[in-house]
């Protein structure tokens, strides 16, 4: 059977504007429409994974009446993304995040979507036991479902499950998803912080018990740390970027590093190459300025003397 990514969405669209200052208390600043595109962390995470030919399938549920659904899916389609299992539903309203961008800052509102959860029949649980990999974030997973079952029977099928760990943890609810599920998990150094204080031991010593499972922990301009049973990995940045937007580049690295496994590298080499992805979307505007091909990836870290 093929490998593929289920990619568990909230997909919303990114609208652009911007704006030569942020307003500070009772000031004014006007913002300039630039573009619209599709957005929504697993929908980027997925788009870099497919651009590396690697299969990316999306598991959604859009409103059939919300003007953005058609967008979403055209979009979908031009990144390759397999959108057959994308449900459209009545009484559904898409996400939406409005990105501001002032210099080199950005500023996001995000508009969450409004959908009830999915009632998981035998076609959808044969597709999330059958997955390689399943990514979701963890608000997404509570969105989604109204138990864990499902997830948990697609682990006892073999699918491995990751996800981004962003939170502020204090919620338990989000530390008890991500200690059921999580086989790999992306986190930056902050939230990394935040889930060992809200935790009864070490988060490594709780997710990492097999060989095949890991943590990435994201250290901004420096680089990043992988976690491994009983070893860890330290990958520093790509050096002398000319940044042009940073968004999306967090999805730019966990959207290669999958791509990586599903082509059969081992973490370590997935690392590397996901780094440098990052890097290459900090170079190109937009959710999905990561979506590029691995010779792509290896021509930039040769241009930027970085050693994969």
């Amino acid at each position: 059977m093929d490998k593929y990514l289920l990619s568990i969405l909230g997909s919303s669209v990114d609208i652009f504007y911007e704006a030569d200052s942020y307003p500070a208390e009772g000031d004014f600043s006007h913002a300039r429409y630039l573009c619209s595109m599709a957005g929504g962390c697993p929908l980027n995470v997925a788009a870099v994974c497919a651009s590396k030919d690697q299969k990316a399938i999306a598991l959604d549920m859009l409103g059939k009446e919300d003007e953005s659904t058609s967008f979403l899916l055209k979009e979908m389609e031009r990144f390759s993304i397999d959108t057959d299992h994308i449900i459209i539903q009545d009484k559904v309203s898409n996400g939406k995040v409005v990105i501001i961008l002032t210099g080199d800052q950005r500023t996001m509102f995000v508009v969450d979507p409004i959908r009830p959860h999915y009632e998981v029949d035998e076609k959808m649980q044969d597709l999330l036991n059958n997955a390689s990999y399943i990514y979701s974030l963890m608000h997404m997973i509570n969105r989604s479902f109204s138990s864990l079952e499902p997830l948990l029977q697609a682990k006892n099928h073999g699918a491995r499950i990751i996800l981004d760990g962003s939170s502020k943890y204090d919620d338990p609810s989000r530390v008890k998803i991500l200690y059921d599920l999580a086989d790999g998990l992306f986190i930056n150094q902050t939230d990394f912080e935040r889930l060992k204080e809200n935790s009864p031991k070490d988060p490594r010593d709780i997710i990492l018990n097999a060989e095949d499972k890991f943590i990435v922990v994201t250290h901004g301009s420096k680089g990043s740390t992988l976690y491994l049973k009983g070893r860890e990995i330290f990958k520093p940045a790509v050096k002398d970027l000319e940044i042009y937007d940073s968004t999306g580049a967090g999805d730019a690295f966990a959207g290669c590093f999958i791509a990586c496994l599903l082509k059969g590298m081992n973490h370590e080499k997935a690392l590397a190459y996901a780094t440098v992805n990052g890097a290459y979307a900090c170079t190109v505007f937009g959710g999905t300025g990561g979506v590029a091909s691995f010779d792509t990836l290896e021509k930039f870290a040769k241009e930027h003397d970085y050693d994969l």
